[in-house]
């Protein structure tokens, strides 16, 4: 038990440092500019590393998870480590960032698809409590990077950006490996074929389904962090932009620590789904007429609150409805689908910034396809498992 929970607390830390490594550049990314000697440019390649990788990376990783959980997730647990804790070596030299912001976005999928299979493997009993802690670190990393980023350039540049994440990555390794050892590992899977795993995956309607569901969802929410500033400055209230962005994620992570398990104890994630989805429809819909300060302040927190549960609900929804030897691919394959329409839906977003209206209708439609895939769900006590 001991070794579990050891195990937990450091994939959840490890989480927390991948997602804070891929933003930290975002809120200084001038003055890393300045610093370095490149363009903004360059810069913001930091960033623009890990969806690109992430999509090359989802599906073979998912693969080689199955095929050797322990071995393949102690791997990208150290690629990550490496990637947080390395950097303050030469902060102020662009290749050292870039190198090891290659190694933090190969690490990044190894991660992030081992949540239902390490739910299954190690918390059979209490999946919905481990995917969740999981879930919650993914955004309070990205919270922390976009949040505190500029405090601590302006408290001591860039070695103290690069520092709170390094320490925590190091305490992050040291509880994973110290647990990961005290774990037996599951018996590798010696006959993976790449060719059958996904035959298998494509065949799955469900995580086609899935996959469009939460792409579309990230991307709404990918739109307000990206864009919301430069939309409703248009109308003279760009200034709240951030503490609104900041209020929907801070809820939609209390949503995530009470939310999941009474949805997944009661069987009820398909309905839950369908009722986000519309409820956060409406609330779109409602901003696209009536933008104001009560509006983007009473609407969007609630919004998050109810929508950013669905992201663990349905990390646990594979966990739940297929087999451990084959939650590895099935959720890289998920996450394939779902990044494709999360990237391509929020550069999508640029040709309707210049308007409140427009944009928030075009977050309407992103939702409103979500709310119709939804039921191409089966209900839970109806779901096939596979």
């Amino acid at each position: 038990m001991k070794s579990k929970f050891l195990t937990l607390m450091g994939l959840i830390l490890i989480v927390f440092v991948s997602q804070a490594i891929w933003v930290t550049y975002s809120p200084i990314l001038t003055n890393i500019a300045q610093i370095t000697g490149v363009s903004a440019g360059s810069v913001g390649l930091l960033a623009i590393i890990y969806p690109i990788f992430f999509l090359a990376l989802t599906i073979p990783v998912g693969i080689l998870l199955d095929k050797n959980f322990k071995l393949w997730l102690t791997i990208g647990s150290l690629l990550t480590f490496a990637s947080g804790a390395f950097r303050i070596f030469s902060p102020h030299t662009y290749i050292w960032l870039f190198a090891f912001q290659i190694l933090g976005a190969i690490g990044q999928p190894f991660s992030l698809n081992s949540f239902a299979l390490f739910a299954s493997t190690y918390y059979e009993k209490r999946k919905p409590m481990a995917i969740s802690g999981l879930s919650f670190s993914v955004y309070l990393g990205t919270i922390f990077s976009l949040a505190a980023g500029e405090y601590l350039y302006g408290l001591g540049g860039l070695h103290m950006v690069f520092l709170p994440t390094a320490i925590i990555a190091l305490i992050g390794i040291v509880l994973f490996l110290v647990g990961i050892l005290g774990l037996e590992a599951r018996k590798p899977e010696e006959n993976v074929s790449v060719f059958r795993e996904m035959k298998y995956a494509v065949r799955q309607r469900n995580l086609w389904v899935l996959g469009v569901i939460l792409g579309l969802g990230v991307a709404a929410y990918d739109n307000l962090s990206t864009w919301l500033q430069p939309v409703i400055q248009t109308i003279g209230m760009g200034q709240v932009a951030g503490t609104v962005v900041a209020l929907t994620l801070i809820l939609g992570l209390v949503g995530i620590l009470i939310i999941p398990n009474a949805i997944t104890k009661r069987d009820l994630r398909t309905i839950y789904l369908r009722f986000v989805a519309i409820v956060v429809l409406l609330i779109f819909v409602a901003l696209a007429f009536a933008a104001s300060k009560i509006t983007l302040y009473g609407l969007l927190p609630i919004s998050g609150f109810i929508m950013l549960p669905a992201y663990p609900i349905i990390m646990e929804w594979i966990s739940k409805f297929y087999v451990k030897s084959r939650q590895g691919i099935a959720t890289g394959f998920m996450a394939f689908v779902s990044r494709i329409f999360s990237v391509v839906f929020t550069l999508s977003a640029l040709v309707v910034i210049a308007s409140v209206t427009y944009y928030f209708l075009f977050l309407s439609a992103l939702i409103f396809g979500a709310v119709l895939f939804t039921w191409f769900l089966p209900r839970d006590k109806e779901v096939v498992p596979a």
